[in-house]
């Protein structure tokens, strides 16, 4: 019976990680084409698109009327819906960038998740035949056999997820790209290189931040129609109360722009010291890279001299892959973080891999 269990289980394995390695040899894309398929297909930046183009007619349209009355207010107001939709536009497109860099990445982790996951099931499954050998020469018991048989059923059972999991994610990131009209085809993805490191101080960060907030940009034009409601009831000898209401909506103009503006700050600092941290946790990752390889390497020379077992490579090979899979995690949170910084500040993010990193 454990003959049986165990050729089915070795079948499992088998068969789960052939079909991702040993399939037909799919097309390749990198991150850059990634973004552009996302930024061709992407509805809400579609919309965003329209909607700004809707608001430059607008725009053009309320100029034109607008120059026989040169009224302030007006140009104040077409000002704002312009610039609402310049704004969203921006954000949907940074947004759509932001996401398929995770998403790619993620996937990216997801199939070397089950290479890690295949080295496992097979270091447990020699395992397994290791205590069989010793509770046949009577040197372990059942329950020691049982525990092996457990370990190695976990380990089966966390290849078979993986591998549902990089299915499932591959299955969105398609969707994402708009591609879900391509069945299963599948494709490699280029593996993002160590990044280089976006340069950048906390008081430049403040500072172009400010200068391209929409959202300041926005008080500012509340404050400005604040003051031409007030000056155009001053003209027309409006009542004394709804004088002290409109210079009452000028100082609450003010107040919330310091306000909007002292958010702002606090995003950009608590997003400045995040992305710190996650150029610290770059290095630390590849110094334990460093050093997981470097132990490989000793192991395999070990191995070959007869002072380590296969198992003892097989283990040394797993903290490589776990090496390797939390130095990309590491990456992950870099873009993700940086890109995020990006958004904040109101740089535009472009599309190519090389502008990314």
């Amino acid at each position: 019976k454990n003959i049986v269990k165990g050729t089915i289980l070795f079948l499992v394995i088998f068969f789960v990680f052939s079909g991702v390695l040993h399939a037909t040899e799919p097309k390749e894309i990198d991150l850059s084409q990634a973004i552009n398929l996302a930024l061709e297909n992407n509805l809400n930046l579609k919309i965003a698109n329209l909607d700004l183009e809707n608001a430059q007619i607008d725009y053009q349209k309320t100029k034109a009327n607008n120059l026989l009355t040169e009224s302030r207010y007006i140009e104040l107001q077409g000002d704002l819906g312009l610039l609402q939709a310049k704004d969203n536009y921006n954000q949907t497109r940074n947004e759509v960038i932001i996401d398929v860099a995770q998403k790619y990445l993620q996937l990216s982790q997801a199939k070397r998740n089950i290479t890690a996951k295949s080295k496992e099931a097979e270091l447990e499954k020699n395992l397994l035949e290791e205590v069989k050998a010793q509770v046949k020469a009577g040197h372990k018991g059942s329950l020691d056999l049982l525990r092996q048989e457990n370990k190695y059923y976990n380990a089966v059972f966390n290849l078979e997820k993986a591998n549902d999991d990089y299915h499932q994610s591959f299955r969105e990131f398609k969707l994402e790209l708009g591609l879900n009209n391509q069945g299963e085809e599948e494709f490699n993805l280029v593996e993002v290189n160590y990044p280089e490191i976006w340069k950048i101080g906390e008081e430049e960060a403040l500072k172009m931040a400010i200068e391209n907030s929409f959202i300041l940009e926005l008080r500012k034009r509340q404050i400005e129609l604040a003051k031409v409601d007030l000056e155009r009831a001053e003209v027309a000898a409006s009542p004394e109360l709804d004088l002290r209401k409109l210079k009452n909506n000028i100082e609450l103009a003010d107040l919330n722009f310091n306000k909007t503006q002292k958010e702002l700050n606090n995003s950009i600092r608590k997003q400045f010291y995040a992305y710190k941290q996650t150029i610290n946790s770059l290095d630390l990752s590849q110094q334990n890279l460093n050093q997981a390889q470097e132990n490989n390497s000793i192991i395999i020379d070990q191995v070959k001299a007869g002072l380590k077992t296969k198992n003892d490579l097989l283990s040394a090979e797993i903290s490589l892959l776990q090496a390797e899979y939390n130095l990309n995690s590491a990456i992950l949170n870099y873009y993700t973080t940086k890109l995020t910084m990006q958004k904040l500040i109101g740089q535009k993010i472009e599309e190519g891999e090389e502008e990314i990193e």
